[in-house]
């Protein structure tokens, strides 16, 4: 149960969380004691992101609309494709603002949904907009070399390599600095960001364990987990308690049978890629229009999620 500072539904992520971290745990040993070459690392990314990842914005269209059937959701599809065609177009005419896009709405995506405190004002919005950011450049620098490959293919090679390099150096320490000055203020602002104070501690042990994995496993092995299970999964039990739907094995199986329909049209694009990916010797190409696909199907699902956010 829950009380005034602890409702069910937030316990219950909680819990959720804690699991999903020794999960996180459990496949840093693993990719240590078996470890796999880049292209394994890639497509058991991929494979995370089409079994969870694509459900959780398979939903957006219920988030929008409701669950009832009967509901004519023609409007939020033509909506949805548009802003999604207006993306590609961008991504066509100048891939680097594009890609600069898809970076600053992914850091506020990752931080709503690794938040644990109040969301009731734009302070808040900005301080986990600004910890997903430090997190995005983070990754980025510390794993600078297999970025590269992505960034230089994605943007067509419209990019300095050494100057991606040089900043891959100056941004490691300045997101890890960003890091912990964020958690310094939050420490001095508890009362005012978290339902309890407590909670602070709780986020903070978060922070750390996944600072940990980021540094013990690879980039695509980390993204796997990051993406493909912490964020979705998350954010697939956001949704659940949107629709008042139990923690339960019949009331999730109602909500991943309802995105099934829209993630299976997804699953066929991706399973596309991986096979592609698995006959290609160089991987990089294929994967950087997976992540293409994923920037342009996030710019309408961050309008719908953050509805459901607050």
């Amino acid at each position: 149960m829950g009380d005034a500072k602890h409702p069910p539904f937030f316990t219950m992520q909680l819990s959720l969380r804690i699991l999903l971290l020794l999960a996180g745990i459990f496949l840093s040993m693993v990719s240590h004691w078996l470890p796999l070459d880049e292209k394994g690392q890639l497509l058991f990314m991929v494979i995370t992101f089409v079994i969870f990842g694509i459900p959780h914005g398979a939903l957006d269209v219920y988030i929008e609309g409701g669950l009832d059937q009967r509901n004519d959701n023609r409007k939020f599809f033509l909506r949805y494709v548009l802003h999604a065609a207006l993306y590609v177009a961008l991504w066509y005419w100048k891939p680097g603002i594009a890609l600069l896009i898809f970076i600053l709405i992914t850091a506020f995506h990752f931080g709503e949904i690794d938040w644990i405190g109040h969301t009731n004002d734009r302070v808040k919005k900005t301080v986990y907009f600004t910890l997903g950011l430090c997190w995005i450049l983070l990754l980025l620098s510390y794993h600078v070399e297999a970025a590269m490959g992505i960034f230089e293919s994605i943007t067509r090679n419209q990019f300095d390599k050494k100057q991606f390099l040089a900043w891959g150096g100056i941004l490691y320490p300045v997101s890890i600095i960003g890091i912990l000055f964020l958690f310094g203020y939050l420490f001095y602002k508890k009362d005012e960001f978290f339902a309890w104070s407590q909670y602070w501690y709780i986020a903070a042990i978060q922070q750390i364990i996944l600072l940990i994995l980021a540094h013990t496993t690879t980039l695509w092995v980390f993204f796997a987990f990051y993406f493909g299970l912490w964020h979705s999964v998350l954010s697939l039990d956001k949704i659940r308690a949107h629709f008042k739907l139990q923690s339960n094995w019949q009331d999730w199986s109602f909500l991943l049978k309802k995105a099934m329909p829209f993630s299976a049209m997804a699953w066929i694009g991706i399973l596309y890629f991986i096979f592609l990916t698995v006959k290609s010797t160089d991987p990089t190409g294929m994967l950087s229009l997976v992540f293409i696909g994923l920037a342009v199907l996030t710019v309408p699902h961050l309008q719908v999620f953050t509805k459901l956010n607050k």
